[in-house]
């Protein structure tokens, strides 16, 4: 595969239950099954205590505060802050900050394409202008 550069928002977009997912490379593209994932949430989105059975999730902060539950552990998490959640424990996040929360997510399956691909098969497509205008929307809910 060639390099190449994906923008803001750029690449293949999905709402996936209620959450906003923007794919830049999946675990096939990489080919070591790595998945790298534009997220978009704001307070009130978290999802419920999960596992990812054989994959590994990583989470970079690019802006908001979350605490990061890993087993029995607490993860304070800010901007900048990177996230580490071993495969096979129970996980979650709960978002402190108001206003746009937006992660680096990157996932390293070791059995199948991993959670990207579910994303791609089981989430509905949408545009990039989709992804901003969501973003410009949470932006201005905090302004209010």
């Amino acid at each position: 595969m060639p390099g190449y550069v994906l923008h803001e928002a750029e690449g293949r977009s999905f709402r996936w239950w209620d959450y906003l997912f923007t794919i830049k490379a999946s675990a096939a593209e990489t080919e070591h099954g790595i998945a790298i994932m534009e997220f978009s949430t704001e307070k009130g989105r978290e999802p419920p205590v999960h596992v990812h059975n054989g994959e590994d999730e990583v989470f970079y902060v690019l802006s908001g505060e979350l605490t990061f539950t890993c087993g029995d552990k607490r993860l304070e998490a800010g901007p900048k802050d990177f996230v580490f959640l071993p495969r096979d424990i129970e996980h979650a996040y709960e978002i402190h900050s108001d206003g746009l929360v937006e992660l680096l997510v990157i996932t390293i399956a070791t059995k199948d394409e991993g959670f990207g691909a579910r994303i791609e098969t089981t989430g509905s497509a949408v545009t990039r202008d989709d992804v901003l205008a969501y973003r410009r929307q949470v932006e201005g809910q905090r302004h209010e």
